[in-house]
């Protein structure tokens, strides 16, 4: 015969294998609406009203590219001071870069293609443009190429970068290998590891649509504002056409979200059945997980005690009802979306008659949360819920009544 320690233990171990199989019910379920979710997302990227969108902004901005690129030609060193300023790109460069940046005209940033143009006097490179072609899906660069970069054999005469002793003679080779430049636009691998896509992330997101932002961190005097009235009315402008641009951005953001919301709104009725069949698969295992746990004295209420959250909401009156808690039940309701149930069975008791307390959570269609809950019937002078009205502490019980 088995004592009642080999008992509660028994139960102690089909009660963890029942919450194993809960666990598992909602875990799978969470993974399927995840992917149900990505697959919304990836539909409402590819269909014809999103690039409808795309192709109405991208057209608008080009017309803005273009005004922003003949005012950049009357402001010297314009490119190289937002790439130097760029916080994303810095930490690619070396002090070689940063000499061979100062040679860049200009970047020109069109769909699949990023171009920087090159002053001839560049003593560096032989090349007046480098182009990088590439092209994406949702996760990554799929195919990448770039225009072979023709080095000036004395491009390894100037000192050495951040890695060699100061004054020293850095070879062209090494030079060539530790440059953005060869990295960025001579890339060994057809996909290109991370940093590469972090790099053309911030040149097609951050640099190409934001660049008067990073020019303008730069310091403006006053001197330098006055060079010349047309260095001053194309700074005004630019900042007009930036402005422009960046209510295009908030424009075409809102239009983007609305044709995700037509596909999240679809998906939506799929996670829904999704979210039933796990509610069906689990509310027999939770009954027999109930069945398991009244064989163990007060515990509920040790349960709930033990709660990082509950455990100091339950006033001394609170934990002498809990003690006759027979179960438990949280359910949602049919559709899952408009809320959820609390219900508390008690065994007989001298607090109050109800066999049943029930709290309702109802979701409105306007935001709103409607709580309700069924009326305790309490017994002559065990209605503690009167008793602490008069008292700054709140009972557990009554808040479900």
């Amino acid at each position: 015969m088995m004592s009642i320690e080999d008992i509660l233990d028994i139960c102690i171990e089909k009660g963890r294998e029942v919450e194993d199989k809960i666990k598992k019910i909602s875990d799978d379920a969470r993974l399927e609406k995840l992917k149900l979710k990505e697959e919304c997302k990836k539909k409402a990227r590819e269909d014809e009203k999103m690039f409808a969108v795309k192709r109405k902004y991208n057209d608008k901005r080009k017309l803005l590219y273009d005004q922003r690129k003949e005012l950049i030609k009357s402001i010297p060193d314009f490119w190289p001071t937002a790439i130097l300023n760029c916080s994303g790109l810095q930490k690619f460069l070396s002090k070689h870069d940063r000499e061979i940046i100062k040679f860049i005209n200009s970047v020109v940033v069109e769909d699949g293609e990023i171009t920087f143009f090159f002053d001839e006097k560049n003593p560096y490179l032989k090349n007046t443009c480098l182009t990088a072609i590439y092209s994406r899906t949702d996760k990554q660069i799929v195919h990448k190429k770039g225009t072979k970069i023709l080095w000036k054999k004395d491009a390894g005469t100037t000192t050495g970068s951040e890695n060699k002793i100061p004054g020293s003679i850095q070879s062209l080779k090494d030079i060539k290998i530790k440059s953005f430049f060869t990295r960025f636009f001579e890339p060994k691998r057809k996909t290109p590891q991370k940093p590469y896509d972090e790099v053309l992330k911030t040149i097609e997101e951050h640099l190409w649509p934001r660049v008067f932002g990073y020019f303008s961190n730069r310091w403006i005097t006053a001197l330098e504002a006055e060079k010349g009235i047309k260095h001053k009315i194309a700074l005004d402008e630019l900042l007009n056409i930036h402005l422009k641009l960046q209510t295009i951005d908030g424009e075409e953001y809102r239009e983007s979200v609305a044709v995700e919301r037509e596909f999240e709104k679809k998906a939506r009725e799929r996670q829904v059945l999704i979210e039933q069949k796990c509610n069906k698969d689990q509310r027999p295992l939770y009954q027999e997980r109930n069945e398991i746990v009244e064989k163990f004295p007060n515990f509920w209420l040790l349960a709930f005690l033990s709660h990082y959250a509950l455990g100091d909401l339950f006033s001394e009156e609170d934990q002498k009802i809990f003690r006759f808690v027979k179960s438990m039940c949280v359910e949602d309701e049919e559709d899952v979306v408009s809320g959820y149930t609390i219900t508390l069975n008690f065994n007989k008791n001298p607090y109050f008659t109800n066999t049943t307390l029930i709290k309702r959570i109802s979701f409105g269609e306007d935001g709103t949360t409607i709580l309700s809950a069924v009326h305790i019937n309490w017994e002559v002078i065990m209605d503690i819920a009167t008793e602490y009205q008069h008292n700054t502490s709140v009972t557990n019980i009554r808040c479900l009544g």
